[in-house]
């Protein structure tokens, strides 16, 4: 059976209320430190050259689930009459596609496409003018997957502030 902290008959003892009222302030300040974990998208990126680019210009193949997120395609010069660039993602089952124009020299598109493992990226880009020849193509996609897929990491707060110290007495060591 446990025993009361403070006996109703006992003396209080100072000493030992102080030490009660460290620890808990000690356990008090390190329950309020909120620690935050970065999932890092991946990449999807190519560039292609030629005297005539169009067609297909980047193809990816997915491991696990996860959202394409947001894009960038960035052209070596304005086409006058604009380019077609289409996001297809496709696998056995189905198939789901967004298409863009771009009149400048980038665009930024956030196609939000759910991937799951298998399925199959292609990027496709062809000039509305047919006049118009595409010289460089850049396009650059970001991957995020699922906190399932991720490979998380877990750390105590004390191994957190001995990194952060440690890497603040390399900095001031340089």
């Amino acid at each position: 059976m446990r025993q009361p902290l403070f006996p109703k008959s006992s003396v209080v003892n100072l000493d030992r209320i102080n030490r009660i009222e460290r620890i808990v302030t000690r356990f008090a300040r390190r329950s309020n430190k909120l620690t935050s974990a970065l999932i890092t998208p991946y990449p999807i990126s190519s560039a292609t050259f030629g005297e005539d680019v169009k067609g297909s210009i980047l193809r990816y193949m997915f491991p696990c689930e996860g959202i394409i997120a947001k894009g960038l395609i960035k052209l070596g010069s304005r086409p006058k009459g604009g380019a077609e660039v289409n996001v297809e993602l496709s696998n056995n089952a189905y198939s789901d596609s967004r298409g863009f124009i771009i009149t400048s020299r980038q665009l930024m598109v956030e196609p939000d496409l759910k991937v799951v493992p298998g399925d199959c990226l292609d990027i496709s880009i062809n000039p509305v003018d047919e006049s118009d020849k595409l010289k460089e193509v850049w396009v650059s996609f970001l991957w995020v997957p699922t906190i399932k897929d991720a490979d998380i990491k877990h750390f105590l707060i004390e191994e957190l502030d001995k990194l952060e110290e440690s890497t603040i007495e390399e900095l001031v060591e340089e």
